[in-house]
């Protein structure tokens, strides 16, 4: 990604928010307006102490600079004066490849034998006690069932490929590869016509191909991916500003929202590298109906078929287990943990209202049946007691669609299934119930009509046995 410098930066992000300012006939200090480019942003004056807009700036859009351990966030006021500067860690996610050294070169052969059916003297076909007739005609046999298949065939072909061991007959049958006749073709070395005491008869099929051996000495070596920053940067709205429709805004960093010292907060996610965690790379998967597999069984972990494995892949990669609300001596506030099962990043925005803020934290997991959901949990933090963050809803199994929906179109909700009656209730930020509907046993959907509703955010919540046990968010436009 091409650098640009600094001081240039900054000076074209000062030019586009004095356009943008002119433009909208408003002042820079109070301008909400996220920036072209996910690495620049405005901080808005309400969350500054002084009251006074700012700019944030981060090396590029991923936050991070090249062959670095850390990256810099930078916070400058609209005279390009610094005010803060914040070191980010970097989660560095890796796959680890372990191998066996090569020894030496073997062959390894499997035989495949296709039984046909019985064949006698009824048929034809002198007994054992003469078996110089039984091989003649077997190799007659054998002609007129091959010869529309291979025009090239004759019976003296057949008769020179042919021998007796142990009154059983075999008949070395000459093939071309290319012509689409034979299975695994590229490894097949012998085709031999067979005709056992028995009468039984058939034709059996040589492969064999030529592969290292596996069995020395382990050896390891690291693929880092691309470093991954742990700063969140979650959309923040004030409940009185709430229709307004552009979303709200980006607040990566803060004096006022969360307290009203002087010290910086910040968002970041709690995160570690782990075996298991997600990753870009896909895991080793051994493909048990390759020809490789099926004849001689090498894999991508068995790669010499000997039945030990002599090569792995482990994948160690960034594993989120919540949300952190930091100030800018690295002391936590606030923690927004996610359930053990949670995948992916956590996405989190804050709603606030007097004393209160409102935290809906968003994650995605599988369930039992292997079903993606996505679940909502909800805290809320009381700033005028500092208490810890609570969570006012415990988890969200229940999702709506359309969301947002346009005012008039029904959301349907999707519901886990329950034996008894329930209470779906509409209910707005400030707590007072909008709607209310009964949801028959058994069933896991139900719509909510949306003509009567002003727009703005609701909480859906559902009541089973008394118990309010399920609540998702539902944007009407």
């Amino acid at each position: 990604m091409e650098k640009i410098n600094l001081g240039m930066k900054l000076i074209q992000i000062i030019t586009i928010a004095t356009a943008v300012a002119s433009a909208l006939n408003v002042s820079a200090q109070t301008l909400v307006k996220e920036m072209n480019g996910a690495d620049t942003r405005f901080i808005p004056g309400q969350y500054m102490r002084n009251g006074e807009a700012a700019i944030y700036f981060s090396e590029d859009e991923y936050g991070y600079r090249d062959e670095s351990t850390k990256y810099t966030a930078e916070i400058f006021d609209f005279e390009l004066q610094p005010l803060k500067s914040f070191n980010f860690p970097i989660l560095r996610p890796y796959c680890l490849f372990e191998e066996r050294a090569s020894t030496g070169i073997q062959e390894k052969s499997r035989v495949i034998k296709e039984d046909r059916f019985i064949i006698n003297e009824a048929d034809g076909i002198p007994p054992t006690s003469d078996m110089e007739a039984r091989k003649n005609a077997f190799i007659n046999y054998i002609f007129e069932t091959l010869q529309n298949s291979d025009p090239t065939l004759t019976l003296a072909i057949l008769q020179n490929g042919t021998k007796v061991e142990d009154n059983a007959i075999l008949i070395n049958i000459p093939f071309k590869k290319g012509n689409g006749l034979y299975e695994f073709e590229e490894y097949l070395k012998i085709v031999d016509a067979y005709l056992e005491p028995s009468g039984k008869w058939g034709f059996s099929y040589y492969y064999s191909t030529q592969t290292p051996r596996y069995n020395g000495e382990w050896s390891g070596r690291l693929w880092e991916e691309v470093p991954i920053s742990n700063f969140c940067t979650p959309r923040c709205n004030d409940v009185a500003r709430l229709n307004d429709w552009n979303g709200g805004v980006y607040l990566p960093f803060s004096q006022t929202f969360f307290n009203d010292d002087e010290a910086f907060e910040y968002v970041r996610f709690k995160a570690e590298v782990a075996e298991g965690g997600e990753s870009s790379f896909n895991p080793v998967t051994d493909d048990p109906q390759s020809p490789e597999s099926y004849l001689f069984g090498i894999t991508n972990t068995d790669r010499d078929g000997d039945g030990e494995t002599d090569y792995k892949r482990t994948l160690y990669g960034v594993h989120y287990t919540g949300l952190e609300v930091v100030n800018e001596n690295d002391q936590v506030l606030y923690t927004f943990p996610m359930p053990d099962n949670a995948e992916g990043k956590p996405a989190v925005e804050f709603f606030k209202s007097d004393n209160s803020i409102l935290a809906q934290v968003n994650y995605n997991w599988h369930d039992e049946q292997g079903r993606y959901v996505q679940t909502v949990r909800f805290y809320r933090i009381d700033k005028s007691t500092g208490s810890v963050a609570k969570v006012i809803k415990e988890e969200n199994h229940i999702t709506a669609r359309p969301n947002p929906a346009l005012k008039g179109t029904p959301v349907v909700v999707d519901l886990p299934t329950s034996t008894g009656e329930r209470t779906i209730r509409v209910n707005a930020l400030n707590g007072s119930t909008v709607m209310s509907l009964k949801v028959e046993a058994n069933a896991t959907q139900i719509s909510v009509p949306t003509e009567n509703l002003a727009s703005g955010i609701y909480l859906i919540t559902v009541t089973d046995k008394g118990h309010t046990s399920e609540t998702c968010k539902v944007i009407v436009r």
